[in-house]
C-alpha cells in the first residue's frame, strides 16, 4: 500500500437498522461480511429514536447495535 497507515480500502455505506425489526440485524451482518463491507455510517436518521422526548435519551438499542457490528469486524 502507498499509505502504511491505511492497510485496507474502506467499503460500506449508511446503515439504518432502526427502520426495521432487530431480528434482521444478524442477517444484515452476515450479508455485510459476504459483500466485503467493513465500515458503516450510523445512526443517520434516528434522532427521534435516540431522543424520544426533550429530557429522555435511549441509547440501549444503539449500544447493542455497535457491539454487534464490532463483534462482526465491521
Amino acid at each position: 500500500m502507498i499509505n502504511t497507515k491505511l492497510k485496507q480500502i474502506w467499503y460500506g455505506g449508511d446503515y439504518n437498522p432502526d427502520q426495521w425489526p432487530e431480528e434482521i440485524w444478524h442477517e444484515d451482518m452476515r450479508l455485510f461480511k459476504e459483500a466485503g463491507i467493513n465500515v458503516v455510517t450510523l445512526p443517520v436518521f434516528s434522532w427521534a429514536k435516540l431522543q424520544p422526548s426533550e429530557e429522555q435519551f435511549q441509547f440501549d438499542w444503539l449500544d447493542k447495535l455497535l457491539n454487534l457490528i464490532a463483534e462482526n469486524g465491521i
